[in-house]
């Protein structure tokens, strides 16, 4: 008989671990999903995260949050969610500044390689831009104005080691033009530099700047996409104004802390893959001039592996460090 009941007892045991396998799989997510944004509010990391999780969190069935957390160009935010739990309930969204950029400027951003890509979700290129009030016309204008008066003039961009500022870098390699940088919290933050005359240079990708270009409180100067932009067909691409170079395209994407189980990874991006699909979000990006993503981990994956092979190789060759 207690033979027979311990057999019983280990059969229910079994039973319970393979019943509890798949319903604590398939329950996720079971409460709120916290999404951290490495960038201030209303930046283009920012704008793209908020719509993103709208159309998440009705495809998850839960709340998705949006924590701000600014600093370092992205990487005190990135680093939160690489010290996170890997439960889902943390993630990143991540951009090519704190995925592809800063492992190249920063040798001790090695944990970046642990992070688990989940979902391809925005591209959209980069706009230069200058306030009317510097007299430019155009990129040329601009350059000119540099070199006749080297460390005179501010290039403003969103943190030390962003993408803004390694094109920036870029630029100024590739024209021997010399701004002074200025850092700040954010691309909302230099942009506003920008505007009121405290910087006279600025990068960003379209959507936070639209706005402005389109009221004249900035001139754009170039594109970085391969060929003109539809939101700006009068203004010339990167290899358009003399430098190939920038020809480069923003991306951001969702990222989840390293050892995240499979499983998880495979929910988030099923969920993203219907959240991209939303009319609601397709009609909100293209508002905005954001190129709707795939929703492929892989593809997330190669971008980030190609931008950094891209900007090491071009901070190698035009000998480009930062403090």
């Amino acid at each position: 008989m207690l033979g027979l009941l311990r057999r019983i007892v280990r059969s229910g045991v079994v039973l319970a671990l393979v019943l509890s396998g798949p319903a604590m799989a398939g329950s996720y997510p079971e409460r709120a999903v916290t999404i951290v944004v490495p960038f201030e509010a209303g930046g283009s990391t920012d704008v793209s995260a908020r719509v993103v999780a709208k159309a998440l969190a009705e495809a998850l069935h839960q709340p998705v949050v949006i924590l701000n957390q600014p600093g370092a160009g992205g990487r005190i935010g990135t680093r939160r969610v690489a010290t996170s739990e890997p439960d889902g309930y943390t993630l990143l969204w991540g951009s090519g500044s704190t995925l592809a950029v800063a492992p190249v400027l920063y040798p001790d951003q090695t944990y970046l390689t642990t992070l688990v890509p989940v979902s391809l979700g925005a591209l959209q290129p980069f706009v230069f831009v200058t306030s009317p009030a510097t007299g430019a016309r155009n990129l040329s204008d601009l350059v000119a104005q540099a070199r006749a008066k080297p460390g005179v003039l501010n290039f403003a961009s969103a943190g030390i080691g962003s993408s803004n500022h390694l094109l920036g870098e870029i630029l100024m390699a590739a024209t021997g033009a010399s701004f002074v940088h200025v850092p700040y919290k954010g691309s909302v933050s230099a942009r506003d530099a920008v505007i009121s005359g405290d910087a006279q240079l600025m990068d960003e990708v379209l959507a936070p700047l639209l706005a402005q270009i389109r009221s004249g409180q900035l001139l754009p100067l170039m594109v970085t996409s391969e060929t003109r932009d539809s939101a700006l067909p009068h203004v010339p691409t990167a290899r358009e104004a003399g430098v190939p170079d920038l020809s480069i395209t923003g991306f951001f994407g969702l990222m989840a802390p390293p050892k995240t189980s499979p499983e998880i990874v495979t929910a988030l991006n099923a969920a993203m893959k219907k959240a991209l699909a939303s009319a609601e979000l397709r009609k909100s990006f293209e508002t905005m001039s954001f190129d709707v993503g795939n929703g492929s981990a892989e593809d997330l994956s190669a971008l980030i592996m190609r931008g950094r092979e891209r900007y090491g190789r071009i901070v190698a060759e035009r000998k480009i460090t930062v403090n």
